[in-house]
């Protein structure tokens, strides 16, 4: 074996250890050799994935009918890979490089000939060394800084051109990496397109840098391929392949769960979007299923606190059984369509099924089950609504301390003078509860003006304390207020404004 043949076969080896899965190894037959003569060339294929810079952006224009001309950025940390497709000489690295193409999905053919241009220059500082490796590094750490893609990739600078039939390159190789067509307005076949290779061949065919020439002038480099098609949707593609690879990464990686504080694998955690706060699949199923069980359908969402990153439906089902996914998927549902106005679930409860309100009043198709569109009784025609006793309170809160537009839809519903007497009745009963106390004896509740604190209760009579509500010997009332072991004791006036003297005949006051 030739020094060069080791040479190459060490660098296969090497190659093959650095990059794995990111590496293939192929053999390619030398043009010219007799069938199963064993006269084949040793190359492969690297799949480069470059290292992008910090927030790096996609930039995409849409032009609407009005003739304005809307911009679209997205966010990318990974785009798809650069294929560098080699095969070497004979003669290489000894005398001669290896024959290269370059594809890409996201580069135009320019940018692919400039760094073309650039790995024949890494090879002529390097002659008569491997090079491969060094071509990929340089592919992967700086053909973005190379190709001055600092922050933003401008989509509508890439314009797939159009391709040639398939040809041998003048290495005496035949590959499987068609020639393109050189984008001038010419024939499509190519037949009529006048181009001519500028390519210096040396005595064993290897080419040594390829440029094309279009009638005269220079043009893209031959080993520069442009890998979509004409009518290729860029933007979709390539977000697409960042979400796929930014879920891959996510799974193999370990993170730390902010519940239970323990390093789990990425493919036993979950991810909320966009805050990307991440916790363990088993912390989240025990938080989900409690929610759900609570019908807190609206409470799904990221742990963190003043976090309001939602979970999304596939999420919940990794981590929750399918009779709660079920549950909270019904939940779901019933609260969407309540808040689209017009359609509602069925009010009974063993029924749920969608209803279309009309007029505001709604026929249940499934239990024929009618009722009102607002209060969701059963249907009271052109009477007003009436609130149900558990949401008095919480719609007269409103109704006292809410805005006027609040107000006025409350009135609307359910009618102004209800609204009052409801009103009413609330404040009555608030003032009540605030300031009244119940008899110990009958409970009637009584309230207190003035006077000490020896009550008497006109409804049953008896005599009792206002401070402990403890019933007083109806001989010695103030007997409680005099004896040292009582827990009143010397209390009598307490809490009474004593400006006035008080008045020790009538202390009686009752409601």
């Amino acid at each position: 074996m030739s020094l060069d043949a080791e040479a190459q076969e060490d660098e296969l080896l090497a190659l093959a250890s650095i990059y794995e899965e990111s590496f293939t190894a192929s053999q390619v037959e030398v043009e010219g050799a007799e069938a199963g003569g064993g006269d084949r060339a040793q190359g492969g294929v690297l799949a480069i994935h470059l290292d992008l810079p910090p927030d790096f952006t996609l930039l995409s224009r849409l032009t609407k009918d009005t003739g304005e001309v809307e911009e679209e950025r997205y966010l990318v940390e990974y785009l798809p890979p650069i294929h560098l497709h080699f095969t070497f000489p004979a003669t290489y690295p000894s005398q001669h490089p290896p024959c290269f193409t370059l594809s890409c999905k996201w580069l135009n053919r320019a940018q692919l000939t400039k760094l073309c241009q650039k790995l024949d220059s890494l090879w002529e500082e390097n002659e008569g060394s491997v090079i491969t490796f060094t071509w990929a590094q340089f592919l992967k750490e700086e053909a973005m800084d190379y190709l001055d893609l600092t922050d933003t990739l401008d989509l509508d600078s890439m314009k797939p051109s159009r391709v040639f039939p398939s040809t041998p390159n003048t290495c005496g190789l035949v590959t499987d990496v068609s020639q393109e067509h050189c984008g001038a307005a010419c024939d499509p076949s190519g037949e009529n397109c006048d181009i001519s290779d500028s390519r210096t061949s040396n005595s064993d065919g290897a080419t040594a840098g390829m440029s094309v020439v279009v009638n005269g002038q220079s043009g893209y480099d031959s080993r520069a391929v442009q890998d979509i098609g004409p009518k290729t949707k860029v933007l979709h593609l390539l977000k697409e392949y960042n979400e796929d690879t930014r879920r891959k990464v996510f799974k193999s990686k370990m993170f730390k769960c902010k519940v239970c504080f323990l390093d789990k694998l990425g493919a036993n955690c979950l991810e909320f979007w966009p805050c990307r706060h991440v916790y363990c699949k088993d912390c989240m199923a025990s938080f989900f299923s409690v929610q759900i069980s609570e019908g807190n359908i609206k409470f799904l969402r990221c742990p963190e606190e003043k976090c309001d990153s939602e979970a999304n439906p596939k999420q919940v089902q990794e981590v929750v059984s399918a009779d709660l996914y079920n549950r909270w998927d019904e939940m779901l549902l019933n609260s969407t369509l309540s808040s689209l106005g017009d359609i509602q679930p069925c009010p009974r409860i063993h029924c749920q099924y969608p209803v279309t309100i009309e007029e505001g009043q709604g026929q249940c198709p499934s239990c024929k089950f009618v009722f009102c569109g607002l209060c969701r009784f059963g249907w009271h025609g052109v009477d007003l609504c009436r609130l149900k006793h558990s949401e008095s309170k919480k719609i007269m809160e409103i109704y006292i301390n809410g805005t006027e537009d609040e107000k006025k839809v409350l009135e609307d519903k359910y009618g102004k003078k209800y609204l009052c007497t409801l009103r009413d009745e609330f404040l009555t009963l608030n003032y009540l509860e605030e300031n009244s106390k119940r008899c110990p004896k009958c409970l009637i509740k009584i309230e207190k003006m003035d006077g000490c604190n020896k009550m008497t209760c006109q409804h049953c009579s008896i005599y009792f304390c206002w401070l402990c509500k403890m019933i007083l010997n109806p001989g010695n009332p103030y007997n409680h207020f005099n004896d040292r072991n009582s827990p009143c004791f010397n209390q009598l006036f307490f809490g009474v404004d004593l400006d006035d003297e008080p008045d020790m005949s009538d202390e009686e006051d009752w409601f």
